[in-house]
């Protein structure tokens, strides 16, 4: 069985997000690698992203869309959406970014490559809310460096991450609910940690959207990321460096 032709999810949770929509769908349905689907559900958007998505399911059938009846909120519109994915490979994308023409690709390559590990994230060059650029990611490469690294935001870039599904459980992808988004998908990070290691590649292949607040954020919320932290030395075994603890405050 040819894996470098094999199904890819892309997971697509939409709020409010009918200026950007267009840019991200184009960037994903130009991929040259084509066995993709994309699952975009709308959390019951105020804007006009399901008309937006409406128009781009008529235009390309691998394009799969359904709207939230009322406003559920991120962990509960990503469930909905995995239980719906069929792809041996998953991805989390944010609708506010855009990916290269060949992301996929290099991603499915490496893990076929590299078959210990479990996923694969990419470098981002980082815009703020106007469109400008503002940075590019140094993510590490060095899989021990990630591990350790996992919980501070320092480790990868949690939306171009691409999971080998089948070396993990079925129900592995199932999101508690989480009061800050920019935790969302760490504990999901953690349980993957235990069938094989992350990795990242190093080429930025995503542009990534960060709201102005984002440091201001992660500090607010110091007591939960302390709390994720435990979880994962103590629950998940992963032996974390103490050091690893103080990371969101200097940061």
């Amino acid at each position: 069985m040819n894996q470098n032709n094999q199904l890819v999810s892309i997971i697509l949770p939409i709020y409010n997000a009918d200026s950007f929509l267009s840019s991200c769908l184009d960037s994903l349905l130009s991929q040259n690698y084509l066995n993709i689907e994309i699952i975009a559900i709308d959390d019951y958007s105020k804007d006009t992203s399901y008309s937006i998505l409406k128009m781009y399911k008529r235009l390309d059938k691998r394009v799969r869309i359904a709207r939230n009846v009322k406003r559920y909120g991120m962990s509960i519109t990503l469930n909905r959406a995995v239980k719906e994915a069929t792809g041996r490979y998953i991805i989390f994308m944010s609708p506010k970014d855009t990916v290269t023409r060949d992301k996929i690709r290099k991603q499915v390559q490496y893990l076929t490559d590299n078959p210990k590990t479990v996923a694969v994230g990419t470098q981002c060059l980082y815009i703020n809310e106007q469109k400008k650029r503002i940075g590019k990611s140094y993510f590490p490469l060095d899989e021990h460096i990630i591990k350790q690294t996992l919980f501070t935001g320092f480790a990868v870039q949690s939306e171009t991450v691409l999971i080998h599904r089948y070396l993990i459980p079925s129900d592995l992808l199932h999101f508690p609910p989480i009061l800050d988004r920019h935790f969302t998908y760490w504990p999901i990070f953690a349980k993957l940690l235990r069938y094989g290691t992350i990795a990242n590649l190093e080429q930025p292949l995503q542009t990534h959207m960060k709201r102005h607040d984002y440091f201001l954020s992660l500090k607010l919320e110091m007591i939960h990321y302390m709390k994720l932290w435990f979880q994962a030395r103590f629950v998940y075994d992963l032996r974390l460096p103490l050091q690893t603890l103080f990371y969101p405050l200097v940061r």
